[in-house]
Order: structure tokens, then sequence, then C-alpha cells
């Protein structure tokens, strides 16, 4: 009897999924740059390394048998932040198991406190795009909006919460006649006001802001987009945000669709296009709007800009705002107070872009030091660190 047990419990120990199999994942570096980069890899091809179904939970382990954060996205890919020093190879190895939590330094929402605001951040950067409750108010917004920080930690959920009790407090002071008080705790809860970790002192109204799409007319103008009308959040950290926006349909029958995507300690956003309903081909423009008398920096692959704030007097810092065409773009030039890349021709198909800002009173404190750092990540979009798994 007791023999047969075991050869029973053998059998089915057997069929068992080997959920104690390892599959091995080595990122490799093929450029003479030190790279910190959050890497993606095919889930399914992982899963059937270690025998269990895409989906199943995973543990990512780094050469020293460290837990490492993972993100298993709506695309079907596993994600992994990669340190890899130049011409050098990092491994990592991954097991079916229920990994451990880690804080997030990339995540957004959808804030109906704020007029549905999208508004999204990362280690480096904050992000906001307007909904349908500020269009139904008739406010002119239509770009992307930048916030600025100097911390890798989330602050959007905090800033928003403080600003509404602060706006909520000023006012009942105000309605008693408090005057200065009032002023003191706007001062105190504002996010236009930098209380140690940053602001919102980037002007946007109507115009692209930092990086939006717009389609052009025969005479040169840009059509502006409104706000999206609709929002779905793909992917919502630890590594990568993504999003994607769908915006109304125009008088003409043209429907605007928007995929964007950040990962963890990327100055830049993944932006992809496309639109439904051209008839004829026309001109897509994307870029950065121009305030000052600073001018931009035009180049074949990228527009970029130190912008000197909505208060300039009062900030004295710069917000480095850029757009870049790693994909081509016709031409680069200055038009409806804008750094605009145009591409002729477009006839709606999906156009991959890349949009993304700094702050000088955190790790990117010159344009020059701005310049360098675009020009270094379209280096690595064309070597990109190469995965693979066995």
């Amino acid at each position: 009897m007791k023999q047969r047990i075991l050869t029973t419990l053998s059998l089915l120990l057997a069929l068992l999924p080997a959920a104690a199999q390892e599959a091995r994942i080595t990122v490799d570096n093929p450029t003479a740059m030190q790279r910190h980069e959050t890497v993606a890899t095919p889930l399914d091809a992982v899963c059937r390394q270690l025998g269990v179904q895409t989906g199943t939970p995973l543990v990512v382990r780094n050469a020293l048998g460290q837990q490492v954060v993972s993100q298993q996205t709506h695309d079907g890919l596993l994600l992994i932040f990669a340190s890899v020093q130049p011409h050098g190879q990092a491994v990592f190895t991954v097991r079916a198991g229920l990994p451990q939590a880690f804080p997030s330094e990339v995540q957004g929402a959808v804030y109906k406190s704020r007029l549905d605001d999208l508004t999204w951040e990362n280690d480096r950067g904050i992000y906001r795009v307007y909904g349908p409750a500020l269009q139904r108010r008739g406010e002119n917004a239509y770009g992307t909006d930048v916030w600025v920080k100097n911390t890798p930690d989330p602050v959007v959920a905090d800033r928003y919460r403080t600003h509404f009790r602060g706006m909520a407090l000023r006012d009942s002071l105000r309605r008693a006649g408090r005057t200065q008080e009032a002023t003191e705790a706007d001062l105190a809860t504002s996010f236009h006001h930098d209380h140690g970790r940053g602001l919102d002192c980037y002007g946007v109204g109507p115009t692209l802001g930092c990086g939006a799409p717009a389609l052009m007319t025969a005479d040169g103008q840009l059509r502006f987009p409104y706000c999206y009308q609709q929002c779905r959040i793909l992917d919502n950290g630890p590594l990568r945000f993504t999003a994607q926006l769908d915006y109304g349909t125009t008088a003409d029958g043209v429907t605007e669709h928007r995929l964007i995507s950040l990962d963890k300690a990327s100055h830049f956003n993944r932006c992809t296009v496309w639109y439904d309903g051209i008839s004829q081909p026309t001109t897509l423009a994307t870029g950065v709007v121009l305030h000052g008398v600073s001018e931009p920096v035009l180049d074949s692959r990228y527009v970029l800009y130190a912008d000197p704030t909505e208060n300039p007097k009062a900030h004295q810092s710069q917000i480095y705002v850029a757009t870049l065409f790693p994909d081509g773009i016709s031409e680069t030039r200055q038009a409806s107070g804008h750094a605009l890349g145009l591409l002729r021709g477009y006839s709606g198909q999906r156009y991959t872009y890349w949009f993304g800002s700094a702050w000088s009173r955190y790790d990117v404190p010159t344009q020059a030091h701005w310049q360098l750092c675009v020009e270094q990540f379209l280096e690595q979009l064309k070597q990109p660190l190469t995965v693979t798994v066995k």
C-alpha cells in the first residue's frame, strides 16, 4: 500500500507544471554608453520557458539573487528595469511565484475633481491632458501640460488633494473678509506654487503645449484637438503607464486617437497617433509651444526649447521640452507660435514620435544638458538593449 501511494504521488508530481523551472533573461548593451532603461520581452516566451500559463505571477531576481520590480503589460510584455555597463550584460532569473510588493514610481489617474484631467507621472516628470468636463465648461485648453517635480516620489494625488483643500479654505476666508489669510492659504497650498517638490507653471491654453499632435489646414493653420472624450488606462505602473485617448469627431468626420506611454527613469513619452476619416492626404504636425524670447533648437530629428515658465521673474527656472521624430519627419520649422515637426502626405496611419520634459531645478540644469539628453535618447532608440530569454 505504501509503495502504491508513493508511486501515485510520483505520477501526480510528474504531471504538474514545472513551476520550479527557471528562465534566464540576459540584457546586452551594444553601445559604449552606460544604460539605465526599462526593457521588455514577450511574456509568453518567458512563460513557455517556465512551463506556466501566460499571466502567472512571476518573481524576477538580479545577479545577486535580489528580487527586482517587474511588470506584465496589457500588450503581453514582461518589463524589467535594467542598468547595464558599456558593452556589458545584465542577467536576471525568473520563476513562477508571488512577487513582493514594490513602490511604484510610474502611475496616473483621471481626476474627476479637476474636470476629468488625466494626469500621469514617473520619477522624472508629470504630464496632463484635459477631459470632457473641462470642454463642457468651455475652457480653451488643448495641448499637453507639464508639471515639474524634483523628487522620484509620486506627488500628483497629494498635489490635487492639497490644492483643493486649500482652495476651499481660501474661498471661505475671502467670504469672511480675511483677505490676507486667504492669500496665505493660497500660497501654502496651491499647486501653482513650489512647496519644495515642484509645481504647475507651464502655459498651455489653446496650443499644442508639450508634444500634442494636430492636423494642419490647407493654408497652414493648426487644427487644435479639443479635450479627449474617452480615456482608457491600460498599464499603471510600477514601470510603465499607458493610456489610450479617443477624441471627438470633427464636423468633417475626422476622429483622433492617441496611445501614450511613459516608463520609469525616462524623460520622454512614447506617443502613437492615428486618425479615422481623413479623405485626402494632409499634414500632421507635432511640437512644442513657444513662450518668450528664447529660440528653439530645430534638428531633422527633433525640436527642443527652454520654456521660461508662466512667471519667469518669480520662478527663475526653466522647463525644458522637446518632441522627437525617430521614425522621420518631412520638415521642422517655426510656425503659429510653435516649434513643429511636419509630416506631409499624411493619410491617417499610425505614426509614432516622442515628447518629454525636464526641469532646471532637478536633474537637467541647462539647455545644453537637455540637448545632450535628447540626442542620447535618440541614439539609444537606434541601438536598443537586446533581450534574450533562455
